[in-house]
């Protein structure tokens, strides 16, 4: 956005930073929320604290430093408030949790959590911090509610670089997918109502993360990889005797499992033609997205014993050259495979929210090193990003209110992805969150 854009936006982000200016604690540390979040919001430079600075009227460097780097407010506050206001404003009981990592690149060794590791994101193995997050995704629209700083194990060891640093002593090492669950457990806590949970192969691939959402009592639509194992037939599992034929207490050996298991690419390929099913798994940007989808009924082996019978996913792209992705669910029998696909295709929502939370909120434009400041300057992004969405919601209803149809509301252009929020529509809820036509941001000094 431009200076007169923010302007004239003002008063709206005002009112929206408004509930959670008490959680910044000192008074001053409301100005300095106030106007780092205005320069999150503006299009133009780099957005580290040392240009936000000299943007923002009345910003002062040092102050503002001061702020992220070291100042005494709690993140973990301002987003517990933030999912209240998720649950108030985006909430449906169907709605999809949503988990992705991100890589920043960084160079030197000092940056909290740095090392060469492999990013996504970046497509690479580089020297880069890695952020896991979560988000809430329904039919009234999507946002980041939460994110963990991955803390590589060689960090957690070092108790002196992780002091230098400013790692709180309690933060031990934890995979990805523990942080994952752990973010899971506590939007539960908040009330955040959700009944699916969505993730790729890194999350779908660990038996801890899936054996945790089925303790949670959620469903879950995850990507696995193809060389996961499964049994297409139910397994026998022996248990082994703990006592010898003299009543002697003998040495527990493993439990012993009956039955032949297979890569899930190999049991996909078995699968005659009649197996798959063309399913419509949303609205992209080009029209439908139309897959081939096919299912067989599986017990994945979770640390070498098969886990509760599952439901192996397969989608297949619509080409001469088909693409072939993996999935499990937990889900019922009684939900359709039409269903689950459209789950599935939720998650580019998350995609979504980080290439805007990137473009349009700075997300990613951080230069502090320290485990404090990667916190405070990614949850004013995150809040950044909710007030984005929440505005182009309300600006849509409004244009809705009014009669103004779709491509009527003026538009404005932008050279990085847009947050997009779906239109509330006065006809039948639709099942699943499914994505909408892409549409630019709304300015919302624009509609009147």
């Amino acid at each position: 956005m431009d200076e007169q854009q923010l302007l004239r936006l003002k008063p709206e982000l005002d009112k929206f930073l408004d509930r959670f200016a008490p959680l910044f604690g000192r008074e001053e540390n409301h100005k300095h929320a106030r106007q780092f979040v205005q320069g999150l919001l503006r299009k133009g430079q780099r957005r580290n604290i040392e240009n936000i600075a000299e943007t923002v009227s009345g910003g002062v460097v040092r102050t503002l430093q001061a702020f992220i780097s070291s100042g005494v407010w709690s993140d973990r506050d301002i987003l517990k408030e933030l999912m209240q206001l998720v649950r108030e404003s985006l909430a449906d009981p169907d709605a999809v949790w949503n988990t992705d990592e991100t890589g920043v690149p960084k160079k030197g060794e000092n940056s909290v959590g740095v090392k060469r590791q492999y990013s996504g994101t970046l497509g690479r193995t580089d020297n880069c911090q890695i952020g896991v997050f979560a988000n809430y995704a329904s039919v009234h629209g999507h946002t980041f509610i939460d994110r963990r700083l991955y803390l590589p194990k060689e960090w957690a060891d070092d108790q002196a670089r992780c002091q230098a640093a400013g790692v709180p002593k309690n933060v031990i090492f934890r995979t990805k997918p523990e942080l994952a669950l752990e973010m899971l457990s506590e939007a539960l806590e908040a009330g955040l109502p959700f009944r699916w949970v969505g993730g790729d192969s890194v999350y779908g691939d660990n038996p801890t993360f899936v054996q945790g959402i089925r303790l949670l009592g959620k469903w879950y639509v995850l990507d696995i990889a193809s060389d996961t194992q499964v049994w297409t037939e139910p397994p026998q599992v022996i248990v082994p005797e703990s006592h010898s034929p003299h009543g002697q207490v003998g040495k527990s050996t493993k439990a012993k499992v009956v039955g032949t298991r297979q890569r899930v690419d190999a049991a996909v390929a078995a699968l005659p033609a009649s197996a798959w099913r063309r399913v419509v798994v949303g609205e992209g940007s080009k029209g439908p997205r139309v897959y081939d989808y096919a299912e067989i009924p599986v017990w994945f082996c979770e640390d070498g014993l098969p886990g509760p019978p599952e439901r192996l996913l397969v989608r297949r792209s619509i080409g001469q050259e088909p693409d072939l992705k993996y999935h499990r669910s937990n889900a019922p029998g009684e939900i359709g495979l039409e269903k689950l696909a459209q789950v599935r295709g939720c998650r580019w929502t998350i995609e979504e929210d980080i290439k805007s939370g990137k473009g349009e909120c700075g997300l990613d434009e951080y230069e502090t090193r320290g485990w404090v400041g990667w916190h405070h300057h990614t949850v004013l992004s995150i809040l950044a990003l909710a007030f984005l969405v929440l505005q182009q919601r309300r600006l849509v209803a409004e244009a809705t209110e009014v009669g103004v149809g779709e491509a009527s509301v003026p538009q404005v252009e932008a050279s990085t992805p847009q947050v997009v929020a779906s239109r509330k529509k006065k006809t039948s809820r639709i099942p699943a969150p499914v994505r909408p036509r892409r549409r630019r941001l709304v300015s919302p000094h624009l509609v009147e």
